[in-house]
């Protein structure tokens, strides 16, 4: 009886007489490929595209097995996945790692989704061996066994499913051959998980040729309880934007065997991700201009006009609730300005603006004070001519969030309190 693995070969070499032989070499005019336009098949939009081979690479204990299962669950069901529409299709995982785990986080979706799991998705009992096509092979006997027709086989993780060198193009390249000469041809997108790398959190584990192979792929990456999802290549659409997640542990009604009750975890959609602007640091010698600020402060500075008060908040206490004329303090800066500096004036410019920029210090009217950001939150300003009600929210929003390490949110942000502590519309 012929194989399962013969029969596909038979069938990729087979031409339109019938007969067996190498594939024909066809040529397409491009003038057909312009008729019309061939819209994207997708399997969770925007997200998986239909026959293509995807990676979703991460840390250990990253939440990238969450997504994976997340998707699977979706698509076997036919239901949106965080709003997105899904096509039902039949979802295989083979799982190669966590097995004993996949049931308590197939629970938890199930309380997530407020539904039974699907049974048109399937997950081996063991990992699989998929540089070897006699290993590919019995995959794909499973699968026509169990009378699925597959949209989506995911493989959990590379590691645990290649008996091979991930570093070695070589190795690599023959995987990926065994993909779309076994699994491609079953109509089905392949999903990989994969590690990050070792010393690259930024990139996957690994030959390079991995992330060469790939339609799309999907970093992600976890701090404390936010679970960040961003595509990190998108070959033929455009990337979705950085997604953010929360886990959420639940309750799953079951009991150990010392009768301990059981939980897991799930994805919480929190939002887009917030891009966070790139911290500005300072150097040994913008600090001591900076510093110089305070020395002035102790020297020459004064209460703050009623108008700078009704105006701007955050004064604290000592030098901190002072404000000093930017002459004055000039004079300080320029005493910690080495000598030999070329251009002290450049120099003095650069870091003023880079101090209002980060928000450590606030100007108005020839005067320059710190800001405090232990004394609280600025109070909006009271004179709608002097900012609009943007710019207050954007310069609260500012002051809240400056520390030495912390930047605010959003870059316009920036923009918004500078103009708002120099009272610019």
């Amino acid at each position: 009886m012929t194989s399962t693995l013969e029969a596909m070969r038979d069938k990729l070499t087979t031409d339109n007489s019938g007969t067996s032989g190498k594939p024909e070499f066809e040529l397409i005019a491009a003038s057909e490929l312009t008729l019309k336009p061939k819209p994207i098949n997708w399997l969770v939009r925007n997200l998986l595209e239909r026959e293509s081979i995807s990676l979703l690479y991460g840390a250990p204990a990253s939440g990238k097995s969450l997504f994976a299962l997340d998707w699977g669950f979706c698509i076997a069901k036919g239901m949106k996945w965080e709003g997105r529409p899904t096509q039902q299709a039949g979802v295989v995982i083979i799982a190669g790692e966590g097995f004993a785990g996949y049931a308590r986080r197939l629970k938890a979706l199930e309380i997530k989704h407020g539904i039974k799991a699907p049974g048109n998705l399937l997950l081996s009992k063991q990992s699989a061996q998929l540089q070897d096509p006699g290993s590919c092979d019995d995959v794909v006997k499973a699968i026509q066994k169990s009378c699925i027709k597959p949209g989506l086989i995911i493989i959990d993780t590379l590691n645990r499913n290649i008996d091979a060198d991930e570093n070695s193009s070589r190795d690599i390249a023959a995987f990926i051959s065994n993909l779309d000469q076994f699994f491609k041809p079953l109509g089905a997108a392949v999903l990989v998980v994969h590690h990050s790398g070792h010393n690259e959190s930024g990139r996957s584990r690994g030959s390079s040729a991995i992330r060469a192979a790939m339609d799309a792929e999907y970093c992600v990456s976890k701090d404390e309880n936010t679970v960040n999802l961003s595509c990190t290549k998108a070959k033929d659409f455009e990337p979705p934007k950085p997604l953010d997640f929360a886990l959420q542990q639940v309750s799953l009604d079951w009991l150990d065997d010392e009768m301990t009750p059981l939980t897991s975890v799930y994805l919480e959609y929190s939002g887009e991700t917030i891009k966070q602007p790139k911290k500005l640091k300072l150097s040994v010698r913008e600090r001591q201009i900076l510093d110089s600020i305070t020395d002035a402060l102790r020297v020459h500075g004064i209460e703050p006009t009623t108008e700078i008060r009704q105006k701007f908040g955050g004064f604290g206490t000592g030098t901190f609730r002072h404000v000093v004329s930017i002459d004055q303090w000039r004079e300080f800066a320029f005493k910690v300005i080495p000598s030999d500096c070329s251009q002290p004036r450049v120099t003095f410019k650069r870091a003023r603006d880079k101090f209002l920029e980060r928000n450590l210090t606030a100007e108005h009217d020839g005067y320059i004070w710190r800001i405090d950001v232990d004394a609280g939150v600025t109070k909006a300003l009271q004179n709608d001519s002097v900012t609009s009600e943007s710019n207050v929210t954007a310069k609260t929003s500012a002051l809240q969030s400056v520390t030495e390490n912390k930047e605010p949110l959003e870059p316009m942000n920036i923009k918004a309190s500078r103009e708002a502590l120099h009272g610019v519309t």
